[in-house]
């Protein structure tokens, strides 16, 4: 008679977990929400956004070019020129909206450390603690 493989207890849903990585999502969202109603702001959001007229443009062939191969703003930063793009892509040049995409952002990474706090510590408590304090 064959043996059934016994389930792996590691791989058991936490509901504790869940709840408290649901949490994490929602006080990010709560504290930093707020931002939705914000415009952009006079430091930098100029030279990466509104004033740059590659950015603007959105997803183009040429943009995604542009932002593989050429620095702006003195940097060279490919992933945040394509996401700024992305952005003005979806939401235009309405701020709210790209906002929206960086609480979305920080609450998804505050979730993500929360979970790999926990799977490397084994621990929950100290984990959702450490989540938590960069999250908000």
């Amino acid at each position: 008679m064959a043996r059934q493989p016994q389930p792996n207890a590691n791989r058991s849903v936490s509901w504790g977990a869940v709840l408290i990585a649901v949490v994490i999502g929602a006080a990010v969202a709560l504290v930093f929400g707020q931002t939705l109603r914000h415009g952009f702001i006079n430091f930098d959001d100029g030279a990466y956004v509104y004033q740059n007229p590659e950015v603007n443009a959105g997803l183009t062939g040429h943009g995604i070019w542009w932002a593989l191969t050429q620095p702006h703003a003195r940097n060279w930063h490919p992933l945040t020129t394509l996401s700024h793009m992305l952005d003005c892509e979806l939401f235009g040049l309405n701020p709210g909206g790209h906002h929206l995409t960086n609480v979305i952002l920080h609450a998804s990474t505050a979730v993500l450390l929360f979970c790999v706090l926990r799977r490397m510590t084994k621990t929950l408590w100290q984990s959702a603690f450490v989540a938590a304090v960069f999250a908000i």
